[in-house]
C-alpha cells in the first residue's frame, strides 16, 4: 500500500492522506517542437515540462477504514482545512510518495493548483485536486 504525504513550509505542518487511489501517477510532459524544413518537416526535442497529478479520493470523518495509514487522520475535516488555509499562503507543499516497502518514489516541491471536495451521503468527504511539480528559481538575488 503507497502513502501519499503532503507537508507545508519545511515540515511545518504534515499530512498523510488516508485513502490512496489504487491507480496513479504523474503526467511527465516533454516541451517537444516541430521544425519546419524545406522538404519536411522535423521533431525538436525540448526540456522537460512540470509533472502533474490529478488525486480524487476522500477524507473519512469520524471513522477509520482497515485500510488507512496508522499516522492518517479520521478528522477529514482537518484535511480540508489544511489544503484552503495554506493554499492563499502562496508557499510550495511538499509532496512525499511512499511504496508498500517505505521506499520514497516521489520527494517533490508542489503546487495545489485544483482543490474541490463535497460531502458524501455516508458524512465522509470526496475530493478532487490537482497537483504540479514546483521548481526553485535559484541564483536570483
Amino acid at each position: 500500500m503507497y502513502q501519499v504525504i503532503f507537508s507545508i513550509n519545511n515540515n511545518e505542518e504534515v499530512i498523510v492522506l488516508p485513502a490512496v487511489p489504487p491507480d496513479f501517477g504523474p503526467d511527465i510532459p516533454q516541451n517537444n517542437g516541430t521544425y519546419e524544413g524545406l522538404s519536411r518537416d522535423y521533431n525538436t526535442l525540448g526540456t522537460m515540462g512540470l509533472w502533474e497529478l490529478s488525486i480524487s479520493s476522500f477524507f473519512p470523518v469520524g471513522r477509520r477504514y482497515s485500510f488507512m495509514p496508522t499516522d492518517a487522520s479520521t478528522d477529514g475535516w482537518s484535511y480540508v482545512s489544511f489544503f484552503e488555509r495554506n493554499r492563499p499562503r502562496r508557499l510550495p507543499f511538499r509532496i512525499i510518495v511512499l511504496d508498500s516497502q517505505g521506499v520514497c518514489r516521489l520527494n517533490c516541491a508542489c503546487s495545489i493548483d485544483n482543490f474541490s471536495w463535497r460531502v458524501k451521503r455516508n458524512g465522509d468527504i470526496a475530493y478532487d485536486m490537482t497537483v504540479r511539480e514546483y521548481r526553485f528559481i535559484s541564483g536570483v538575488k
